[in-house]
């Protein structure tokens, strides 16, 4: 299972604490930093994202930062400073010697989430692919890969625990809700459940599956699509899914 990590690598509290407190309520995984050296030997089923700022112990070039990416590809970088910092050469330095991005540390919140999330979806397979903990688009739905539980109700405040799935229904609910809003198709869900058994599966078994997956997920199982011709899709249909 892969493991996501957000690194913050700034020597100055304030944002450190600012972002730390942003990226946590949302669910990821961050590790504040003192220094570029601290990110080293991360094991290989670690995918991370840094941010760096650009005055952070051990990046005071260009050159540095090609320096800490040679070898690691598991490892995504944004650099970032405060306005008026730095020049536009200097920016085209980091870019080009293995920067994703640079970013003030002025950038509204909400806007510094979703570009987040946007590096992530295509630099690894996707967000929720790259995490043990699943969570949907709206943060109502928590699946945890690892200890096999599923979890509703988070934002409306009425969380439950969803404990009566077999693990062929945990499995699919958990690769609809990696691909949310995205059609999964069945002889892709065969695949992935039954490996090489998938040729003696037929489409009905996975549609019992997911009919029996539905009645157990409530008000949830609504959210599961069927795509006609094509195979599922998980995408709610209002505030609460």
């Amino acid at each position: 299972m892969i493991k996501f990590v957000l690194w913050l690598i700034t020597p100055e509290r304030e944002i450190m604490d600012k972002w730390y407190r942003l990226f946590s309520r949302e669910r990821l995984d961050v590790k504040p930093l003192p220094c570029l050296s601290a990110v080293g030997g991360i094991p290989q089923d670690t995918w991370g994202l840094a941010f760096i700022e650009i005055c952070a112990e051990g990046l005071a070039s260009p050159e540095d930062l090609k320096n800490f990416l040679s070898g690691r590809k598991n490892v995504s970088v944004i650099v970032f400073s405060r306005p008026g910092k730095i020049s536009n050469s200097e920016i085209s330095g980091f870019l080009e010697n293995g920067a994703d991005d640079f970013i003030t540390i002025d950038i509204d919140d909400g806007v510094l989430f979703s570009k987040t999330k946007a590096h992530i979806r295509r630099l690894l397979p996707s967000l929720n692919a790259a995490r043990t903990i699943i969570i949907s688009r709206n943060g109502n739905v928590e699946i945890d890969r690892v200890k096999r539980t599923v979890k509703t109700g988070f934002k409306s405040r009425k969380e439950k625990i969803i404990e009566n799935l077999t693990p062929k229904e945990f499995d699919i609910f958990s690769l609809l809700l990696c691909k949310e809003g995205e059609i999964v198709g069945r002889s892709f869900l065969m695949e992935e459940l039954w490996k090489e058994k998938s040729g003696g599966v037929n489409c009905e078994t996975i549609d019992k599956h997911v009919e029996t997956l539905r009645r157990k997920l409530g008000v949830y199982g609504k959210n599961i699509r069927t795509v006609y011709g094509a195979g599922y899709r998980y995408e709610r249909r209002d505030a609460l899914g």
